[in-house]
Formats: structure tokens, C-alpha cells, sequence
């Protein structure tokens, strides 16, 4: 199958034009802009699809297509909502290197898709666009949002399709995206009961000899059309910056996932406004209901496993907040959190450890913890914390038996730490917050440095020595670092203590080897890894922006892990074998 590059024609993320002319001028990309997006993913395979707004509007078309077209002439496509699609329409746009149109039909019912897209007419604008394609030879493809609303008029839009002349048609999941998070929720439809409509409309379009491209569902909503399913890497987004953008997050899927590229897997955007039942694994709920209370009881508890949830955005650095939403989803629901807390325990692990940039800033996170501590044993939390000071002298005392509590910090004193996280106030704020802990509980209280350069690592030591940093030492690498070599100068600078020995514990150990760095400086390694939970099953934990620990790759080029007994590996985002000019300098 093709791979379709999609070159916006309007800035901000990577949108489905699916609404035909939604951007004004002002948002337009100058042709500059989009040839160097272009000309930015020369080395990949595909074919362009350039679209958003309304191309055809655009008086430098006929330049930007004819540049396009030298840069890549095979299957150039453009995607338009049809307005001004006429015979010489098409004769023009032949001439200028077009050889397929893409038109957004997404109901062949007149008052529904021109609700969906927002226009008068639009329908009726949209068969005459097809229509004069297929009376001009050029290639016509369909491109059909599902929608709740449109899902049971699925089979009869392929055959208003197929009837006026369309032979390929692409049914694609709507994502957040695309729409406002309000409309997301009453337009997606349910994924559980897409089997039908799909099998319907594509029986209907195998009979017209017409083929039909399913994108961005998971197989597992319709599995008997698993050949219909078009593969994850035969569509890349082609932001305005030259860089490839991923629509959405995808899950771990179904039991039965195939996984990348073949299955999209289950959507974050879908699975966190919906749930994740429609993808569990139910063979093992069903174990667990047969056993009894002394089954249960008799299974010890084992394992550190690892959960977040999502608060307001605060923090500003991107490499330090927590990643798989938009800023505008806001804090996820209580109710999502407590049915995930509850899942959580069937798994029963020794400590459950919380963490993440807005954990503690959630509008009910103390509530939120105070659940979590009457379901497992040993709960400790961590993440920014200068919310903790907004919890009430009831909320405190109803935490006594949280285990501990570590706080982030982006700085060393109050001016570094708020320019960072863009929280005016945030430095003086966890202070005070963790003095209150201490003063009210017997909670462990810690704190971690997440530090993004070698610069920074004196001056956390300093205050951690100087007692104006709760704690002992602890280093978080960001995930979008810098040089480990400055790193492991940084650590041999250091006198021996307790903040070297912090340092030392996040660096490749083999370095530290190498630059003869005493082995009394290294920590002993955790016994085994965290785990996390997702759609109901254990998986591997996926490190978040200002969680305590950070996320490591195997030492060597080849990928193997390192020999040096207690490595923790290369930490992502960081590099080997250069020096920073900050710290030359510096130094």
C-alpha cells in the first residue's frame, strides 16, 4: 500500500481537514513554510496529500503544487472540500501535477453531513466535486469520518459512493485532535459496536469492486476485515517544521494485538474519555472472580508498580510535564482514577508508587491518595509540589499512613526552579509544603533534582549541603538532556558524599569505570524494575516527564545491555562521546 505524506496547508497540529474550509487566512502556511515541511522528509518513502482549509482558495496553488510536484511528483494528491471543484477545475489541477483528489463524504445524508462539517450544503458540493472528477479521468477518493451520529448510515454512504463513480474510500477514527474535547465525546463512536456497520458498508463496497482503507481503529473492532486495516506506517502527518507528528498515542491494544505497525492499538485520546474495557483482557477478570477470599488472600503481595493520573497543566517545560494529553484535556476524572486505583489492586504489588508533574495538583488528589492508602499497604507518591500547601489540616491528617512523599525540583533556589516550571512561587511553596508534612505527620518526606545539563548538579549540591533542600541528594535525568560526558566530569569534581553518590547512580557505570570513579560510589542497584498497569493488564512502566526515576536504554550501540553489574544504562535523551559548549565554557 501507498504511504500517504500529509502536508498541512494551514499552521498548528496535525489536523484531519475533515470540515472542509475551517482556517482563515491568517492561519495559512506561506508557500515557504510548506515546501520546506516537504522538502524536510526527502528521505522518506510516500507520496504527498497536501490539504487543510481550502486549497483551491489559495491564489499561490498552481506555484505551490508545481513546486511540490518537482520535489515529488508521483501520486500527488490534494484534499479539498470540493467548493469550485468543476471540469476546468480539474483539467488545471491535471496540468499542475494533481492525480488524485480526496474528498471529506461522511454521511450520504444531506442533513448530517452538513452538521458534521459545519456548512450549508456542503453535500451537494461534494457529489458535484466527485462527479466532475470521474467525468474528467481523475482519481476520486472518499474520505469518511465514522461518527456516532453517522455510524448506522455507514453502509449506505459506500453506496452512494460507489454508485457515483468513487473506488476508493478511506473510513477513518475521528481523534481529540480534531475537535473541541466537548464534541469529541458526543461525536466518537462507541468501538465495540462498530463490528456491523463496518462489515456492512465494506461487503457493499467489495461487491461495487471498490475498495475500502480502514485507518486509526485498532483491528480488534471488526477482526474479520483484518486485510482492510491499512498499516500504521502507511500515513505520516508532516507538520510545518519538517517533523512527523503522530496523531495520537496508541495503547497496548487487545489481548490479541498485533501491535505496530500492523494494529493502531487502543487510542489514549478514545480510552481515556471512554475506558478501557472494550480492550481488556477478560479471561483473566473472569480468573480472578471464580477464586475465593481465601485464594485471594493466600497470593502475597509482590513488586513496585507504578501509577499516574492527570492534573491541570502547570508545568511549562515539555520535557518535564507529563505527555500524552493536550493542555486543554484538563484533569482526568475522579471517577476514571478510583475504577483505575481499583483495578490497580487486583495485582496486588507491595508498594504502589504514584507519581507525576500535576499528581499532587489534581483538585482531589488528597482524596485521591486517601483511597490509595486504604487499598494497598505501602503507597508513596512524588512529583511538583507546591499543591500540597493548598491541602487542608484534614486532608494532612488523613494521609498519616502514606509512606513518603518525594518532591521535584527544577532548580536550586526560588529563581531557577520557578523560570522552569513556570509556576511563580512554586519554590517557596514546596518548602513550606514539606515543612508542614513534617510538622503535622510522621511521613517520609524526600526531594529529587530533574536536571537537564551538567551546569545545574553543583548547585543542587550545594543546597542540599547547605540544608536548603529537604532530604538526601537524588538526580533525575530530563528526557531532554544533554552531555553525559559533562556528567561524568561533573561527578569526579564532586567530593565524595552523598550527592556524587546520587549522581553516580543515574550515569552508565561502565563511564564511570572509565573515568576511575571509586565503585564505594556506586549505590546498589533495585532488585527488579516497576511495572505499571494498562487496559487492564501489566505492562512495562513508561517513564512520565518528572517521575523520581527517569527511563534508560542498554549501554551498548548493539543494544545489549551492560556488563557492569548495577548499570542502569544511558539515560534517554542524553548523549555519549561530546561535550557542551555551557560547560566548556565553564569550566
Amino acid at each position: 500500500m501507498r504511504t500517504d505524506l500529509r502536508v498541512s496547508l494551514v499552521r498548528g497540529p496535525a489536523r484531519l481537514p475533515w470540515r472542509g474550509n475551517t482556517a482563515t487566512e491568517a492561519n495559512e502556511l506561506p508557500t515557504s513554510d510548506v515546501l520546506g515541511a516537504a522538502r524536510a522528509v526527502a528521505g522518506r518513502p510516500g507520496a504527498f496529500l497536501v490539504g487543510g482549509g481550502e486549497p483551491l482558495r489559495r491564489a499561490d496553488l498552481s506555484t505551490l503544487l508545481g513546486e511540490l510536484r518537482e520535489v515529488r511528483p508521483d501520486h500527488l494528491g490534494l484534499s479539498t472540500g470540493g467548493a469550485g471543484v468543476t471540469a476546468a477545475t480539474v483539467d488545471r489541477l491535471r496540468s499542475a501535477g494533481v492525480q488524485r483528489l480526496r474528498v471529506p463524504f461522511h454521511c450520504a445524508r444531506r442533513d448530517a453531513h452538513d452538521w458534521l462539517v459545519k456548512q450549508p450544503g456542503a453535500l451537494r458540493t461534494a457529489l458535484g466535486a466527485i462527479r466532475a472528477c470521474v467525468d474528467g479521468g481523475m482519481t476520486v477518493e472518499a474520505e469518511v469520518v465514522v461518527t456516532r451520529p453517522t455510524m448506522p448510515h455507514l453502509e449506505e454512504t459506500v453506496d452512494v459512493l460507489t454508485r457515483v463513480g468513487v473506488r476508493i474510500i478511506v473510513v477513518r477514527r475521528l481523534a481529540a485532535v480534531d475537535v473541541d474535547a466537548r464534541e469529541f465525546v458526543f461525536l466518537s463512536p462507541r468501538m465495540s459496536l462498530l463490528a456491523d456497520d463496518l462489515e456492512r458498508a465494506a461487503t457493499t463496497a467489495l461487491q461495487r469492486r471498490a475498495r475500502v482503507v480502514i485507518r486509526d481503529f485498532p483491528v480488534c473492532v471488526a477482526p474479520r476485515l483484518q486485510r482492510l486495516f491499512a498499516r500504521a506506517d502507511t500515513e505520516a502527518w508532516v507538520t510545518a517544521d519538517g517533523r512527523v507528528d503522530a496523531r495520537s498515542q496508541a495503547g497496548p491494544g487487545c489481548p490479541g494485538c498485533p501491535g505496530a505497525p500492523l494494529c493502531a492499538g487502543a487510542p489514549v485520546d478514545y480510552v481515556s474519555r471512554f475506558g478501557w474495557e472494550e480492550f481488556a483482557d477478560h479471561a483473566t477478570s473472569a480468573a480472578r472472580v471464580d477464586e475465593s477470599v481465601t485464594a485471594q488472600q493466600s497470593v502475597p503481595s509482590v513488586g513496585t508498580m507504578v501509577l499516574s493520573w492527570r492534573g491541570p497543566r502547570r508545568v511549562r517545560c515539555d520535557a518535564c510535564t507529563d505527555t500524552g494529553e493536550p493542555a486543554a484535556a484538563g484533569p482526568e476524572s475522579t471517577r476514571a482514577i478510583r475504577a483505575r486505583l481499583v483495578e490497580t489492586a487486583r495485582f496486588r504489588p507491595a508498594i504502589l508508587r504514584l507519581v507525576g508533574a500535576e499528581l499532587l495538583a489534581h483538585p482531589s488528589a488528597a482524596a485521591l491518595l486517601f483511597d490509595a492508602v486504604r487499598l494497598f499497604p505501602h503507597v508513596e507518591c512524588a512529583g511538583e509540589g507546591s499543591a500540597i500547601l493548598k491541602w487542608s489540616d484534614v486532608d494532612v491528617r488523613r494521609l498519616k499512613d502514606l509512606r513518603r512523599i518525594d518532591v521535584a525540583f527544577y532548580g536550586p533556589d526560588a529563581a531557577s526552579h520557578d523560570a522552569h516550571c513556570g509556576i511563580a512561587g512554586s519554590f517557596a511553596a514546596t518548602l513550606r509544603g514539606v515543612e508542614r508534612l513534617r510538622e503535622q505527620t510522621s511521613i517520609a518526606v524526600g526531594a529529587y533534582a530533574i536536571v537537564h545539563d551538567a551546569w545545574s548538579v553543583p548547585l543542587f549540591a550545594e543546597a542540599w549541603t547547605r540544608g536548603e533542600l529537604p532530604g538526601t541528594p537524588r538526580f533525575r535525568l530530563a528526557a531532554d538532556g544533554a552531555s553525559l560526558d559533562d556528567l561524568i566530569e561533573c561527578a569526579r569534581r564532586l567530593p565524595p558524599g552523598a550527592a556524587r553518590s546520587a549522581l553516580v547512580a543515574v550515569l552508565p557505570h561502565c563511564l564511570c569505570a572509565e573515568a576511575e570513579l571509586a565503585p564505594d560510589d556506586r549505590p546498589d542497584a533495585e532488585s527488579a524494575p516497576a511495572f505499571g498497569v494498562a487496559f487492564g493488564r501489566r505492562v512495562d512502566y513508561a517513564s512520565c516527564g518528572s517521575d523520581p526515576v527517569g527511563a534508560f536504554a542498554p549501554c551498548g550501540d548493539d543494544g545489549n545491555a551492560c556488563t557492569v553489574i548495577g548499570c542502569p544504562g544511558t539515560a534517554i535523551g542524553w548523549q555519549r562521546n561530546g561535550r557542551s559548549e555551557r560547560w566548556t565554557l565553564k569550566s
